[in-house]
C-alpha cells in the first residue's frame, strides 16, 4: 500500500509541475494579449482623432459636403 501512495504522490507532483508550467505560459500569453489590446485601443483613439480633424477641415471648406449622404452609385 505504501508503494501505491508513492506512485500517486509522484503522479500528483508531476501534474502539479505541468499545471504550474501551463499557468506560467497562459500568464505570459495574457500579458502579450493585453499589450496588443492596449496598442489597438491607442490606434483606435488616434484614428478617431484623425477622422475628427478631417471632418472639421471638410466642414470648414465645404460645409454642405459633410451633410450630403454618400451614394452607392
Amino acid at each position: 500500500m505504501t508503494k501505491e501512495k508513492n506512485i500517486s504522490i509522484t503522479v500528483l507532483k508531476a501534474e502539479k509541475a505541468k499545471l504550474e508550467g501551463d499557468r506560467a505560459v497562459l500568464g505570459e500569453r495574457l500579458q502579450a494579449l493585453n499589450a496588443e489590446r492596449e496598442k489597438s485601443q491607442q490606434q483606435l483613439i488616434m484614428i478617431a482623432g484623425a477622422l475628427q480633424a478631417i471632418n472639421q477641415i471638410i466642414e470648414k471648406h465645404d460645409p454642405e459636403e459633410v451633410e450630403k449622404p454618400i451614394s452607392s452609385n
